[in-house]
């Protein structure tokens, strides 16, 4: 059995069944289906058939709203789904709202630069300093990060290329601790969270963060060199220059949520060393 159908409507499989979904006017039927096999949505539909204790949910419809493309690879995907909560077996009278922005999993890193001079240690870490449309902002703050998706070994693999784009940090993926798995390893082996990382704005999005930590020694005079150092991929949009700031600091200064995750972790707590 097929899990799209193209009739009149789409139709995916959910729990051995068919759910219909439906696409706006300016979407066509091969974007739509295209939407619904990508994997932001099938990981997205996956989750949704998961069991929490005697919860779960019930999917009844979806509308696909837009999709944008990255060339042949669908991007991202905006539905609108039609579900209610089932708990020990009983259908909740109100459906439950459910406007989503599927984009998938991320990865972000935090990189402690060890620079040592004069019998001293100072750690710092790396920020990236670029354009944020969405937020309305010419300038914003925040650790490296990036998508994860199938070009790329893993987590590992995405986060090693990002450094490396962002930043100019050549590094192994080896070098790097998901310090999310270490973190929540247990409480997904339980049934407790869908996958191990944490979710940002679970309120409207299936972005699910991995944070990795790497720790790497650098003299005084390359720290200075990358300071203010332009990177980013240009013909991508990213206008981006680096920061260097005291590792003590990045709370104070970034607004980034991932920076406020980290400044709350120590990753020494986690055996990383």
């Amino acid at each position: 059995m097929t899990e799209i159908a193209i009739d009149q409507a789409l139709s995916f499989l959910f729990k051995g069944r068919r759910i219909s979904a439906s696409y706006a006017n300016n979407i066509s039927p091969e974007t739509a289906s295209l939407a619904l096999e990508s994997e932001v949505f099938r990981t997205w539909r996956d989750r949704c058939e998961k069991s929490y204790g005697d919860k779960e949910l019930d999917l009844h419809s979806v509308e696909i709203q837009s999709v944008d493309l990255f060339g042949p690879r669908v991007g991202f995907v905006k539905i609108k789904a039609e579900s209610s909560l089932v708990q020990k077996g009983v259908h909740s009278e109100k459906r439950i709202p459910g406007i989503c922005f599927l984009r998938g999993g991320a990865v972000t890193i935090l990189v402690a630069l060890i620079c040592e001079q004069g019998g001293s240690k100072q750690v710092y870490t790396v920020l990236v300093d670029q354009p944020r449309v969405p937020i309305g902002a010419a300038s914003c703050l925040e650790l490296p990060a990036g998508m994860i998706d199938d070009i790329n070994d893993g987590v590992g693999g995405t986060a090693a290329r990002e450094l490396e784009e962002e930043c100019g940090i050549k590094l192994r993926p080896s070098d790097m601790v998901d310090l999310t798995e270490l973190a929540f390893q247990d409480a997904m082996n339980d049934g407790l969270l869908p996958c191990s990382g944490v979710a940002p704005s679970p309120g409207g999005c299936d972005e699910y963060l991995n944070y990795m930590y790497v720790e790497q020694k650098i003299t005084n005079e390359e720290l200075e060199k990358m300071k203010g150092r332009m990177a980013g991929l240009r013909d991508d949009g990213e206008y981006i220059t680096l920061r260097i700031v005291p590792m003590k600091d990045v709370w104070k200064i970034s607004g980034d949520n991932k920076a406020m995750w980290y400044a709350n972790v120590n990753p020494n707590q986690f055996d990383t060393c």
